[in-house]
């Protein structure tokens, strides 16, 4: 049975400062929200992203390799990550999904959760080519018509049967 992770999220995350908003290392205010407090001791991935008008711009994604609550703000990714993005943001509201692994016996699926990241990042720098992400970000060469990375226009209906066909779900 493939390993399934379960989307949690968007959640908040709070922030210091009005002028100029910043999200401390640690931020022991985001678990302690009632919806999160469960989530600090599962793995999984945890993309961060700006939330704005528009939607949403991915800006970077992780990997457990202890718990949530361990890594998601460590200094590294405050510093490096999440705070260089929110001072570029002239408006938007810090988020992050968490993506947990659901377990049964035994150990953790690391595996999965590496194959995880790096489905989410390749998505991400798709979507932000400036995902602060070192690791995993070059972007494929090739593109499949009306399916993934094939430009904008109108979908060949042997797009769409390809994609039935595949299972694959691609622009609309």
């Amino acid at each position: 049975m493939p390993a399934t992770f379960k989307v949690r999220g968007p959640y908040e995350i709070p922030c210091k400062g009005k002028q100029h908003p910043y999200i401390e290392s640690g931020c022991d205010d985001f678990w302690k929200q009632p919806e999160v407090t469960n989530l600090a001791n599962e793995r999984g991935c945890y993309p961060f992203a700006i939330r704005a008008a528009k939607g949403f711009r991915p800006v970077y994604v992780g990997k457990t390799k202890r718990t949530f609550g361990k890594e998601c703000f460590t200094y590294h990714k405050v510093a490096d990550h999440y705070q260089p993005a929110l001072a570029d943001t002239g408006k938007g509201t810090p988020v992050m999904f968490l993506l947990t692994l659901g377990r049964a016996r035994g150990p953790i699926n690391n595996r999965a959760i590496a194959q995880l990241e790096t489905f989410l990042i390749q998505n991400g720098v798709a979507k932000n080519p400036h995902l602060s992400n070192v690791q995993g970000t070059r972007q494929e060469e090739w593109g499949i018509a009306g399916i993934i990375r094939g430009g904008k226009g109108k979908v060949a209906a042997s797009a769409k049967l390809f994609r039935q066909a595949m299972g694959l779900r691609g622009r609309k």
